[in-house]
């Protein structure tokens, strides 16, 4: 796997500084982890968000009040894109109230452009030429600590959904 860097939103004020840096982006890449193979009332477990030119992944057991993302979600000025994203707004919309607004889906935008695989690592691979490991694909994302690796594999999520919407809006 290549690895990335990203930043770990852990506490209210970090979480703050990157509402009001996302509310300045005009396209964000978002992702989310969730717990529903190991809980009865599953819960997003980790909120992965991709800019241009940063990656950010938020652990929601770590804080209090998720509100100040509200805004970015919901602004028209801010385009969303998410690969597969209904299960995910369904999700976040269910646990933290959030409204959305200005979506694009990368795999809704495969299916139109008849792309054969239109899972996000088989486009990761024929498009970036980058295999995406699918060791975590059912891991328990609400299990605490969280190995360097587990992240490692949920910011790959978001971090080719700006790039790639770019080529599908293009084609």
């Amino acid at each position: 796997m290549v690895k990335n860097k990203y930043k770990l939103i852990d506490s209210q004020s970090a979480l703050n500084e990157l509402a009001t840096l996302l509310s300045g982006e005009k396209t964000i890449g978002v992702d989310t982890e969730s717990n529903s193979m190991y809980a009865y009332r599953e819960e997003v477990c980790l909120i992965q968000i991709s800019t241009p030119k940063d990656n950010f992944i938020i652990d929601p057991f770590e804080l209090d009040d998720l509100s100040p993302l509200g805004p970015d979600f919901a602004s028209a000025k801010v385009e969303k894109i998410f690969h597969a994203g209904e299960y995910d707004v369904l999700c976040l919309s269910r646990d933290y109230g959030f409204d959305f607004n200005n979506l694009f889906d990368t795999m809704t935008a495969a299916k139109i452009l008849n792309v054969e695989k239109i899972g996000l690592g088989d486009i990761i691979e024929n498009e970036f030429n980058i295999k995406v490991p699918k060791k975590y694909q059912k891991a328990d994302w609400g299990r605490r600590p969280l190995s360097e690796e587990m992240l490692e594999y949920a910011m790959m999520d978001t971090k080719f959904l700006i790039p790639l919407r770019n080529q599908y809006k293009k084609e």
